[in-house]
């Protein structure tokens, strides 16, 4: 439609532009033509009269003026004599009518007298009238001629213009919809075109992509929904995943609580046995009345003794408590110090028996944010497995705790002179599960990874076979505006 009307409004363009030079200079070229015609018929009558022939025979004159009167054009032929009398006239009936008529008209009138004088030595003149009027009807003619081919151009342009709509333009824009269609996840089966040619072609290949795309739509939905119920079935594995690690990492809290009761129980046999043995003292003391004087005050001594060890007996019971708490993190400032002091009273014997050396290099540190009792499981499991890997003669400890300004961090690095780690396991060691102990569970460096994740905190090992290990914790400062 668009190609149609621009086709219309081109040959409307073209017949207006045409017509209006054909008014103007082929209307001016052709009154031209017809004034010069007139005044050569003019001179050729006058050099004929100034021969004396044609004006001594006044009947061959006027027939001769009769015949030029014909001529297309010509609206009358007139000889004047030297008084400016009408000698002779052509046509008969309207020449002098005619001549009259067009000596009195003003300029640009219908009708132009042109006049020609004999010569210098006869006096008299020829007058020829044009008639203009002819011009305007060859004119009229012209754009006559001119309006019927532009007609003719724009039956034949819109009759193109339809043609080329409906077998280029129409079958376009229906592959552009298709196109867009399928754009949309719409894919049809069949393309409204029925040419044999280019367009065909490309419409039959639109619907074979089409259908191919279908195909695959509908393969990819399929897949879609087996990778949903594989979905499921991996969420599925998962939740099972996470209840075993649960149940493991209780196992490992389990084990590390066993390994904490030998401590527990070897720290709380001393006092408890001295706590007996004053009672002892004290019962024959009393059965025997003796209790005067210089006994009453050693007794005093052993219940002083005996409350002490009770306290610390009560004391090693409630570190014990903390480490059973809920895995749930009470975050609050905390002195990092405390926990590792507390953390190595409860390893004291495991330690003599190792004959483990603790070296102490205690920076000036803020208070870090944490839960007392998590970070106490997890600096015992990391310190039970550097006295786990110190079998050598040299068998040294080393705690360091410096403040990183830098990144408002406490760093803690225990470092033992152990077996080391080798270049493929350092990579595992916080695997669930990946042991190198024979009766390890390997859930022992995953719970200190899964505490201090809730932690907010890191970790990280560096290890040499055969030159030991050293663990660094980084742990937030508790209020790190200040």
């Amino acid at each position: 439609h668009e190609i149609g009307a621009l086709v219309l409004l081109s040959l409307i363009v073209f017949g207006t532009i045409t017509g209006a030079i054909i008014r103007t200079k082929y209307l001016d070229s052709l009154r031209e033509d017809l004034k010069l015609r007139g005044r050569s018929i003019a001179e050729g009558l006058a050099r004929s009269l100034k021969a004396g022939t044609l004006y001594r025979d006044p009947a061959i004159l006027n027939h001769l003026l009769e015949e030029f009167g014909k001529i297309h054009g010509i609206a009358y032929i007139t000889v004047l004599g030297e008084r400016g009398e009408v000698i002779a006239a052509g046509p008969k009936g309207v020449a002098l009518e005619a001549f009259a008529t067009a000596v009195s008209q003003a300029e640009g009138e219908r009708i132009v007298d042109v006049s020609v004088p004999f010569s210098s030595e006869i006096a008299g003149s020829i007058h020829v009238g044009v008639d203009l009027g002819v011009v305007d009807e060859s004119v009229e003619n012209v754009l006559s001629i001119v309006l019927r081919i532009v007609l003719v151009s724009m039956a034949c342009a819109m009759s193109v213009a339809m043609i080329v709509y409906w077998t280029t333009i129409r079958p376009i824009h229906v592959l552009t919809e298709s196109v867009r269609q399928i754009g949309q996840g719409r894919f049809p089966r069949k393309v409204a075109i029925s040419s044999r040619g280019e367009l065909g072609l490309l419409a039959r290949a639109l619907e074979q992509m089409s259908e191919d795309l279908t195909r695959y739509h509908e393969q990819l939905e399929a897949k879609t929904k087996e990778l949903e119920l594989s979905k499921m079935e991996l969420e599925r594995q998962n939740e099972e995943i996470r209840r075993a690690q649960a149940q493991m990492i209780r196992s490992e809290k389990f084990a590390s609580m066993g390994q904490l009761a030998a401590s527990v129980a070897h720290e709380i046999s001393n006092p408890l046995a001295g706590i007996l043995t004053y009672l002892k003292l004290i019962r024959r003391r009393i059965e025997s009345g003796r209790l005067e004087g210089g006994q009453l005050e050693s007794t005093r001594q052993y219940l002083l003794t005996m409350e002490r060890e009770a306290e610390r007996c009560g004391q090693i019971v409630k570190n014990l408590l903390d480490f059973a708490r809920s895995s749930e993190p009470d975050l609050r400032p905390i002195d990092i110090h405390r926990v590792l002091d507390e953390t190595l009273f409860l390893l004291n014997y495991k330690l003599i028996m190792n004959d483990v050396v603790v070296e102490k290099n205690y920076g000036d540190v803020p208070f870090v944010l944490g839960d007392f009792g998590q970070l106490k499981q997890v600096f015992l499991n990391v310190i039970v497995n550097a006295i786990e890997a110190m079998k050598s003669e040299e068998r040294v400890l080393k705690i360091q705790t410096t403040f990183h300004r830098e990144s408002k961090s406490v760093l803690v690095e225990i470092q033992d002179t152990g077996e080391g780690i080798s270049e493929k396991n350092i990579y595992r060691v916080f695997d669930p599960f990946f042991t190198t102990k024979p009766r390890g569970t390997g859930m022992g460096l995953a719970v200190v990874y899964g505490i201090l994740e809730k932690h907010n905190a890191d970790i990280s090992i560096d290890s040499q076979v055969g030159k030991g290990t050293k663990v660094t914790v980084q742990l937030n400062v508790a209020h790190p505006e200040r």
